[in-house]
C-alpha cells in the first residue's frame, strides 16, 4: 500500500489480513518499507547465485545441454565414395545408352533415379560435415563457457521485479 505523511509518499507492505479485516485480526504484523524488502530479497538471492556450490555447477549443465552434447566420436566421411560409385553407375548408363543410341523412358527414369541419390548423399555428406565442425568447435564453446563463468558474477545490481517474480514461480 502506499503510505502518505508530511506531504512525502512511500511504498509499504502490511498483513493482507489486517487490510481486509482491522487490526484486531493481525495486530502483531509489522509494516515494511517496499525499499528494505527488496534489498532483503536481493541478498537472499545473492547468497544463492554467489560463485560457489550447487547453483552453479546445475547452471554449467544447462548450458552445456542448451549448446548440445555432440559426442567426441568423429564420422567418418564415406560418402565420397558412396557418390563416385553412384557418378560411375550414371557414366555407365549414358555409355550404354550411346551404344543403342536410342533414348528411351527406361534410360530417363533410371538417370533420374541415379542424380536423386547422388544428390540425396550430398545433402548427408554436407549435414556429417556440418555436425563435425559442431563437435570440434564444443570443446572451445564449452571452455569458453566456464571462463566466462568464472570471470562473471551471479550478482544482480538492483532489485528487478520480473526477476523475482520468475524465481518464485520456478521454485
Amino acid at each position: 500500500m502506499t503510505w502518505a505523511r508530511n506531504g512525502k509518499k512511500k511504498i509499504v507492505w502490511r498483513c493482507s489480513n489486517r487490510l481486509t479485516n482491522g487490526v484486531e485480526q493481525c495486530s502483531d504484523s509489522e509494516t515494511l518499507e517496499e525499499g528494505a524488502l527488496n534489498r532483503a530479497v536481493m541478498e537472499a538471492i545473492h547468497r544463492i547465485t554467489r560463485n560457489e556450490g550447487d547453483f552453479v555447477g546445475a547452471f554449467r549443465q544447462n548450458v552445456i545441454r542448451v549448446i548440445g552434447s555432440y559426442g567426441r566420436e568423429q564420422q567418418s566421411d564415406e560418402y565420397s565414395d558412396q557418390i563416385k560409385a553412384k557418378q560411375k553407375e550414371m557414366v555407365a548408363l549414358i555409355a550404354e545408352n550411346a551404344k543403342v543410341g536410342d533414348y528411351t523412358q527406361e534410360f530417363d527414369e533410371q538417370y533420374r533415379k541415379i542424380a536423386e541419390e547422388i544428390s540425396a548423399l550430398k545433402e548427408e555428406q554436407a549435414e556429417v560435415a556440418r555436425k563435425k565442425k559442431l563437435a570440434e568447435n564444443y570443446e572451445q564453446r564449452v571452455k569458453d563457457m566456464d571462463a566466462f563463468i568464472s570471470a562473471s558474477t551471479c550478482q544482480i545490481p538492483e532489485f528487478d521485479n520480473d526477476l523475482v517474480r520468475r524465481l518464485i514461480a520456478s521454485s
